[in-house]
């Protein structure tokens, strides 16, 4: 028996799913302003007449502006970087979680396969105990991984979002 693991507590799973949540959050917060200053740069650029200014004048415009443009496209590339590497790190837990259920799935059987098996009716009522307990176990597992998966998914949505927004106008 593997009594002596080190197992989290349920409140440990679900804080460190919270915990996940959050730095996925603010990785795309980060990746938003990326995006719009990426945008207002691009805007910018591009709406521009520069026909009051000499031709040595709108050079240095136009250079500080793709300049500008250049280092919010770094930013941008920086924060979509941070914005994976906050989803793997949630699909890593998801993952932990999973097989935490399914180590779950494959006790309720043994334990449901025990309670046949057993004879007298105050053991097994203690054992099918045993089995309820392992049963709330998956169901709160499955949930967390369910959490986890549904606020992954919604932040690689959002990122697709802005790196339609900012390679869509930078092409």
């Amino acid at each position: 028996m593997t009594r002596n693991m080190e197992k989290p507590t349920r409140s440990e799973i679900t804080e460190q799913v919270e915990t996940d949540k959050e730095k996925m959050r603010e990785k795309i917060d980060a990746l938003t302003t990326a995006a719009e200053d990426s945008e207002t740069v691009q805007g910018t650029l591009g709406g521009l007449d520069l026909e009051g200014v000499t031709s040595d004048g709108a050079a240095e415009v136009l250079e500080a502006l793709e300049k500008a443009e250049s280092v919010a496209g770094e930013l941008f590339d920086a924060a979509d970087r941070e914005t994976d590497e906050s989803q793997n790190e949630m699909e890593h837990l998801e993952g932990e979680i999973q097989d935490r259920a399914d180590a779950s799935n494959s006790d309720s059987e043994r334990l449901e396969e025990a309670v046949g098996k057993i004879e007298r009716q105050e053991t097994s009522g203690e054992v099918e105990r045993a089995r309820e307990a392992v049963a709330r176990e998956i169901e709160f597992l499955e949930g967390q991984r369910e959490e986890a998966r549904r606020a992954r998914e919604e932040n690689e949505r959002l990122q697709q979002e802005h790196e339609g927004r900012v390679r869509t106008r930078g092409s």
